[in-house]
């Protein structure tokens, strides 16, 4: 499986998509109700068709039957020969004939059979036999195909003759079919009226069901939808009230979690640590922006080994998964001069399963680099400290055994301390205003100040440490304008004394020292230029940095703490200036100071 990873985007492995059906509802349900009401009428047709053919049949062969026994008895019972006569007024239909003892004709109403001939007929037989009248039995439908039937009766006479009486059944089932035909023209037209009306109630019934069936669609698809009316006060009135209710509230929903979803991707999108977010199987589903920014492109990948893999780290996946704990908390990896450290925590499914692995990574490297520059701060402050007093500790004890009573090393001995004190204390001090600074226990007393009066008197108050050194210094700046800024007049005094202090004690004698003063863009920039000894450029990026010197040694015998500039720097910042260092070994080094000219309404016109 390939899987394409974006920062901060969410990649569902599967997908649900809404159920297809092989049969469009249209077609399945109103067919099926049409189909219903269609079979329905036609099986009740049928059956009432049927059922009217065979009582009408019925009825007739009971007519007709009860025709020829009333002739043959009427027959029977009268003395007259002739049997026409005795028959009386009777239909065409029916022949009647007069048997002898072996079933031969011996008188006629018609000539279908004539004189002589002999009658093989079952119930022409019987009555012979049983010398009682005989019925033919019918049967049902026995004539629709073929129509050359006869319906006949014998009677048994006196004098051994036979009367024999038949029906042609022709006729009669010429009606039926006449009612058959009758029947089905009904059920035609009740097939059309049945599918019209069936269909028209289909539509009704399945026209909300259709508007309920596209709603879902779109709701699946996550689309919002209208308020479906609601047309009847029956079942699918109830039912799309139900799916109305149930929209709204699933709107509702999806609104709750898009709303969640979205707050979620932009707190994981700007959170300072990096999130990755693994599935059951091992593939990364989520990451944020920052997680790439930390391990880099070159060490992601589609899985959980992939990745871990390329950092070096040994953890399994699956243990994670199960619960094993593990967290770097003494260990970290190192990529690119970075400190992360890593938690790994299994996130769980409603059953509470373990569904997949979180990873949260942080960046610690500023507070590596922190423990770090405190272990040195310590170490810094330390040896700082311990040569001083090594030095006194050393002349004390000198002391003691004796040479005080040397008038001249005893003096010695007493200036080199006195020096050492001088030295601890300014450290000390230093180290005092560094902690105020710090800690926001400075005191600033804002007011407007004119920087050439600031630059005059440091220079004045630095013209014997110059004179001492042999260094020519020259200040320029226009007299003509004010440079006003807003400021604690002796903190800015205090950067200014730090910074020629500096350029005073590492420019070789006789050297030359150059401060100007401009504005630009609304800024007051004073530069102090000197032709010392220079700072490498790998040390400019760490100048600032407390106790940091360049040349340690140099900077001790010179009386330097290490902590001038940055003392300098974080005054600068409490003025809302900047301070900028350009230097190039060998030439010398420039000092920006960057402060902000005071606006019109700071101006004081009393």
């Amino acid at each position: 499986m390939k899987i394409n990873i974006s920062k901060g985007i969410y990649l569902p492995i599967q997908k649900s998509e809404p159920i297809k059906t092989s049969v469009p509802l249209r077609s399945s349900i109103q067919t099926k109700i049409l189909l219903i009401y269609l079979c329905t009428i036609i099986i009740i047709m049928l059956v009432s068709g049927t059922y009217i053919v065979y009582q009408i049949e019925h009825d007739n062969f009971k007519d007709m039957q009860q025709i020829m026994q009333n002739v043959s008895r009427h027959i029977a019972a009268s003395e007259n020969e002739d049997i026409e006569a005795s028959a009386g007024n009777i239909s065409d239909n029916y022949e009647i004939y007069k048997l002898d003892a072996d079933g031969r004709v011996i008188d006629n109403t018609t000539a279908e059979l004539e004189i002589g001939e002999k009658v093989y007929s079952d119930v022409v037989i019987a009555a012979i036999v049983n010398q009682a009248e005989a019925n033919l039995t019918f049967k049902h439908f026995s004539s629709l195909m073929s129509r050359d039937t006869y319906l006949e009766h014998a009677r048994p006479m006196s004098d051994g003759s036979i009367i024999y009486v038949r029906a042609k059944t022709a006729v009669m089932y010429d009606n039926m079919s006449k009612i058959i035909k009758i029947i089905a023209i009904g059920l035609v037209l009740a097939m059309l009226i049945t599918g019209l009306c069936g269909f028209t109630f289909a539509s009704m019934l399945t026209t909300p069901i259709k508007a309920l069936t596209a709603n879902s669609k779109k709701l699946a698809t996550g689309n919002t939808i209208n308020r479906i009316p609601v047309e009847a006060c029956d079942e699918i009135g109830e039912l799309t009230q139900s799916f109305n209710y149930m929209a709204s509230r699933l709107s509702a929903t999806m609104e709750v979690v898009t709303s969640e979803k979205n707050k979620l991707e932009k707190i994981f999108e700007h959170m300072a640590d990096g999130v990755m977010a693994f599935n059951q199987q091992g593939i990364l589903i989520h990451v944020n922006s920052v997680c790439y920014e930390m391990l880099g492109n070159d060490n992601m990948g589609p899985n959980f080994e992939m990745i871990f893999e390329k950092l070096g780290i040994d953890v399994s996946f699956d243990r994670l998964l199960a619960g094993e704990h593990y967290e770097s908390a003494d260990e970290y990896a190192i990529i690119d001069d970075k400190y992360l450290k890593m938690q790994f925590d299994a996130y769980l499914n409603a059953k509470g399963e373990a569904e997949g692995l979180v990873v949260v990574i942080q960046d610690v490297t500023k507070q590596q680099k922190l423990d770090q520059m405190r272990k040195e701060f310590v170490a810094n402050v330390s040896h700082e400290l311990r040569t001083p007093l090594t030095t006194v500790k050393i002349y004390t004890e000198t002391l003691i055994d004796g040479a005080i009573d040397d008038r001249e090393n005893a003096m010695h001995f007493l200036s080199v301390m006195d020096k050492e004190a001088d030295r601890m204390t300014a450290l000390v001090q230093d180290l005092l205003e560094l902690s105020r600074i710090d800690n926001k226990q400075i005191q600033l007393n804002f007011v407007l100040l004119d920087l050439q009066d600031i630059i005059n008197e440091v220079v004045e108050a630095q013209h014997v440490h110059i004179m001492n050194k042999g260094h020519s210094i020259s200040v320029h700046y226009d007299e003509s304008i004010s440079y006003l800024t807003k400021g604690d007049v002796f903190r800015i005094r205090q950067i200014l004394h730090n910074i020629l202090s500096n350029a005073i004690k590492y420019t070789i004698e006789e050297g030359k020292i150059t401060i100007s003063m401009c504005k630009q863009g609304g800024k007051i920039e004073i530069s102090v230029q000197d032709t010392g000894m220079g700072i490498p450029e790998t040390d400019l990026g760490r100048i600032f940095e407390r106790f940091y010197r360049v040349d340690k040694a140099r900077s001790r015998k010179l009386g330097g703490t290490g902590l001038g500039l940055s003392i300098a720097k974080e005054l600068m910042s409490l003025h809302e200036g900047d301070i900028e260092i350009e230097s190039k070994v060998g030439e010398g080094t420039l000092v920006k100071l960057i402060f902000k000219e005071a606006e019109y309404e700071d101006y004081d016109f009393d």
